[in-house]
């Protein structure tokens, strides 16, 4: 992302997915979330629940967590695709769908997911704001499919753009790992 276009947001953002949740959900929010990493087996049964009632693209997106932390990598992966097929402008649900296609070794379906030139800013719907989680997840995802493609130079120019975003991140750390593995040492923080 070229800089001055975008602001990179470390702090809480609201989307428009937000303004359609109930003032109930909203309120619920916080206490969902923290279910997801403290009691995953409850968050699924608890967001299931709320999907019925409201389907936000960000309740699938933590139900799809709660599951694989769980184990349930199968189910874990229809909700992925489920949250793709509902919510294609829910930019999550892209950066998802799209790990999942590379894990698969579905490289065409990576590109379908992230677009044809793996390009972020035509999933912000305008927005001049991003998410650090967002261009993070968006970023480290197109940086995997560049170097599965062979496209190596991409791939480092998309970690450089991480490690100036968020350089202690998991992704961030895991994609310097990948593009120089016998330099472990030398970047280690």
């Amino acid at each position: 992302m070229p800089a001055g276009l975008y602001e990179i947001v470390y702090g809480p953002m609201r989307h428009t997915w937000f303004e359609r949740l109930s003032r109930e959900a909203r309120n619920a929010l916080e206490g969902l979330h923290a279910l997801v990493r403290e009691d995953p087996r409850m968050a699924v049964r608890e967001l299931r629940a709320w999907i019925e009632r409201e389907p936000n693209p960000m309740f699938f997106n933590w139900l799809g967590g709660a599951l694989s932390t769980l184990g349930e990598n199968a189910a874990a992966e229809d909700v992925v695709r489920e949250n793709y097929r509902q919510n294609p402008d829910y930019l999550f649900a892209r950066v998802n769908y799209a790990t999942m296609c590379l894990h698969d070794g579905d490289l065409a379906g990576v590109r379908e997911a992230l677009g044809e030139n793996l390009d972020i800013r035509p999933f912000l719907g305008g927005r001049k704001r991003v998410h650090v989680s967002e261009a993070v997840g968006f970023f480290y995802v197109a940086a995997l499919y560049r170097l599965k493609t062979g496209d190596r130079e991409a791939a480092e120019k998309l970690y450089q753009t991480l490690e100036g975003i968020a350089p202690d991140e998991t992704a961030t750390v895991d994609l310097r790992r990948r593009l120089w593995p016998g330099f472990r040492d030398l970047f280690s923080r």
